[in-house]
């Protein structure tokens, strides 16, 4: 397969099964720090439906796919393969605006509800980071030394 197949791979099916059971651990943790508090008339939810969980996973898988693509086969450097992961919150977030499911919740509920599924997909794609270098290698206007040192017989 290729490296950037098994990239995609790994950063989608690493946000699908973490980013629920993480969105979970810490709503629950802000919910028993609240409790702590006990404030007055105080009222918390937070949800995760799952079928944006595989919208944006969805997201991510085009616009790595996209990326890799414009890099490997037509050469462009910066067009959005530098941070597919940025543009696919962003694209997220207008999805969220688009289709009104965002109007009706409390900033807290956005936070706690979608962030940890942000910062998943992030992690993901640093732990999992796919070699550049080889992306850039055949474009006609970069320099590779490979980070050779001159030989000693100049």
């Amino acid at each position: 397969m290729k490296p950037s197949i098994i990239y995609t791979l790994k950063v989608c099916l690493g946000t699908l099964l973490v980013a629920v059971p993480l969105t979970m651990a810490i709503g629950f943790t802000y919910i028993g720090l609240i409790m702590l508090i006990k404030p007055a008339n105080y009222n918390f939810t937070f949800n995760i439906p799952f079928n944006h969980v595989f919208i944006f996973v969805g997201i991510i898988a085009i616009f790595i796919t996209l990326s890799s693509y414009l890099t490997e086969k037509l050469g462009y450097k910066r067009f959005i393969n530098d941070r597919p992961i940025a543009h696919s919150i962003v694209i997220f977030l207008f999805y969220l605006v688009a289709s009104k499911s965002i109007f009706f919740m409390d900033f807290d509920h956005i936070l706690f509800s979608y962030t940890p599924m942000f910062i998943t997909a992030y992690v993901f794609s640093k732990i999992s980071s796919v070699p550049v270098k080889h992306y850039f290698w055949n474009l006609s206007n970069e320099k590779h030394d490979n980070h050779l040192k001159p030989s000693s017989d100049q």
